[in-house]
């Protein structure tokens, strides 16, 4: 007795299941835009990263996308690929990232945009060595005293090093990351603008 009032109450519980999930029905049309926002997200990274896919391979991809969700993967592909970190002289990664943002805008100033991140970006490490050769320069006569101190206090030639010297690695440290957070800032500003554009 006590087995079919307990059968009982799974059945029960059972079609209370049933009944919370009838109305609920998977979007076939919504669940394939993903499938095809995914594909295109492989597609692009693959173009990006040289795993051999061609443009008209990318493009039949992508012709298959919703193009306002489209045009967002590119515009995130795009963004997320530049950094200073990236090479300015590898033009075969700008002529992509062009590449990119064609099939996501006609826009046509952007191409000339992107040359002038690239450029930004291109001076970030000639500026970063003319700064610490700055500091150095500066410091130089400080650690020539520092040596001529310690040679006098010992009574024999003390010779010291920038590298290895704590004053002048904490100055060096602490101008390096500020001009490391300037560029940071002007780049993230310029993907801000690159964005908009591309949205348009």
């Amino acid at each position: 007795m006590n087995i079919f009032r307990s059968m009982g109450k799974i059945k029960s519980a059972w079609e209370i299941a049933l009944e919370k999930t009838r109305d609920i029905s998977m979007d076939k049309d919504k669940l394939h835009a993903m499938e095809q926002l995914e594909k295109a997200r492989r597609a692009i990274g693959a173009y990006l990263n040289d795993d051999d896919t061609k443009e008209e391979d990318l493009e039949a991809v992508l012709s298959s996308t919703e193009a306002g969700e489209r045009k967002e993967a590119l515009k995130k592909a795009i963004l997320s690929a530049i950094s200073l970190s990236m090479s300015p002289d590898d033009t075969a990664i700008w002529q992509k990232l062009k590449k990119l943002a064609s099939l996501a805008s006609d826009d046509p100033d952007i191409p000339a945009f992107l040359d002038q991140i690239a450029a930004y970006i291109r001076q970030y490490p000639e500026h970063r060595k003319s700064l610490l050769e700055k500091l150095k320069a500066q410091f130089q006569p400080m650690l020539e005293e520092k040596e001529q101190e310690l040679s006098r206090k010992y009574g024999q030639d003390v010779h010291l090093s920038l590298d290895s010297d704590k004053e002048f690695i904490q100055i060096a440290t602490q101008n390096l990351k500020q001009l490391d957070q300037q560029y940071d800032a002007a780049v993230q500003n310029a993907k801000d603008e690159l964005g908009r554009i591309i949205t348009g």
